[in-house]
């Protein structure tokens, strides 16, 4: 976060802050937070089964990450209604419209039981 700057650059001062890094590390931690809100709203839409799972997917254009929620599939017609308030709920938050993510979902396997993330 800090390197030294060069002799010649020097005013009484010794070190200088990088503000690249600290901008990385904050833009790292705002899509963080985007991804636990839309987790928030994926349990509060489908239930507290929902598992989100995030890939190591660097911003590019518009979208700031891709967010795979794992959610209960009962019918077609009832996850496509699930799917549509999940949505609305995502255009109408603060939060996510700062930090744009890509939401995929996929059933999860009725077999298999599901623990919280958190």
């Amino acid at each position: 976060m800090f390197g030294e700057i060069q002799d010649r650059d020097r005013d009484d001062a010794h070190w200088i802050e990088v503000r690249e890094v600290r901008s990385s590390h904050r833009e790292r931690w705002s899509i963080r937070a985007a991804q636990w809100r839309g987790l928030e709203l994926a349990r509060e839409i489908f239930g507290d089964s929902v598992v989100l799972r995030s890939e190591g997917f660097p911003p590019r254009g518009g979208f700031q990450g891709l967010v795979h929620l794992t959610v209960p599939f009962d019918s077609l017609e009832a996850h496509r209604t699930r799917e549509a308030r999940f949505a609305g709920l995502v255009g109408a938050d603060e939060l996510l419209a700062r930090v744009p993510l890509v939401f995929v979902f996929e059933p999860q396997d009725v077999n298999t039981p599901v623990g919280r993330l958190s």
